[in-house]
């Protein structure tokens, strides 16, 4: 990438599986780094210096069954980097970004195209995702959130720290205190979604923040197939301290297994930054 002001390193991997019972993976992931010159993919395993780069981490799981919720979720991760790049050809000045207004307006357009392709297929009706989006400039997590994926931040000295709130019924009674949170792991509508990107629903506002990163802090970005699976602990424990049955998987790999051993009965997907010292 061209110029490189303070160097940081930042380190990622990601993995996904479809699950013990499910054909199709209606999970999708992005990684994605750039700056004023120039747009690259990322791969699934992978270390940077951050400088002057702007990175972008995104999971989505896919509403509509088989086809329709894998289009929808690799749609919505697509439609990400198109309007970043959009952005920065007309001449925006990363410098000059509005991280909110720009994220607001992603999600925005993006439940717009997914609405509109959906009215035009029948096969399609009701398609939908949900989308947790990180974007990280010099140490600071800009992010924006919609549906039941999550962002965990595990902070070097401390405990891991869920930043998005789930958007299920389920999770709304916990927040009313109606129910507690391992019963929401057990309620019936625990998958029933409020918010997401499409679905037939009106746009809803995405949850939005933003935290700076320390050295040697972790975000975990994953689908509800992790959650389902295994407790926050259980995240962090494998990603901080991980058992020597997993000392050979990177840490999205250790993620994914734990949560596919647990349960694998919905798609696994979860992506590991680590901000080096």
């Amino acid at each position: 990438m061209c110029g490189m002001d303070k160097m940081h390193d930042i380190k990622w991997t990601a993995q996904t599986n479809p699950g013990r019972y499910r054909r199709n993976n209606e999970d999708s992931f992005l990684l994605m780094m750039f700056d004023e010159c120039e747009l690259c993919y990322l791969g699934k395993e992978g270390r940077a210096l951050s400088g002057k780069n702007h990175f972008i981490f995104a999971v989505s799981d896919g509403i509509g069954g088989a086809e329709a919720g894998e289009y929808a979720s690799q749609s919505a991760l697509r439609s990400i980097s198109d309007l970043i790049s959009r952005e920065f050809h007309r001449g925006r000045k990363v410098s000059q970004i509005d991280y909110n207004k720009i994220l607001t307006a992603f999600c925005g357009q993006i439940h717009d195209a997914i609405l509109k392709v959906s009215s035009h297929y029948q096969e399609c009706c009701n398609m939908g995702a949900t989308l947790s989006i990180g974007w990280i400039h010099q140490r600071v997590l800009y992010f924006a959130h919609l549906g039941d994926s999550r962002i965990y931040h595990l902070p070097s000295k401390g405990s891991i720290d869920q930043l998005t709130n789930d958007h299920t019924v389920a999770a709304r009674k916990v927040r009313e205190g109606k129910l507690s949170s391992e019963e929401a792991r057990r309620h019936a509508s625990n998958n029933v979604l409020e918010k997401s990107i499409g679905s037939g629903r009106a746009c809803s506002s995405p949850q939005l923040g933003r935290l700076t990163l320390g050295k040697e802090d972790r975000l975990v970005f994953c689908t509800d197939g992790v959650a389902d699976g295994i407790t926050p602990y259980s995240v962090e424990k494998t990603v901080s301290k991980p058992p020597s049955y997993l000392k050979d998987l990177n840490p999205a790999e250790a993620v994914v297994k734990e949560a596919l051993d647990a349960s694998g009965k919905d798609n696994i997907t979860a992506i590991v930054v680590e901000l080096c010292p």
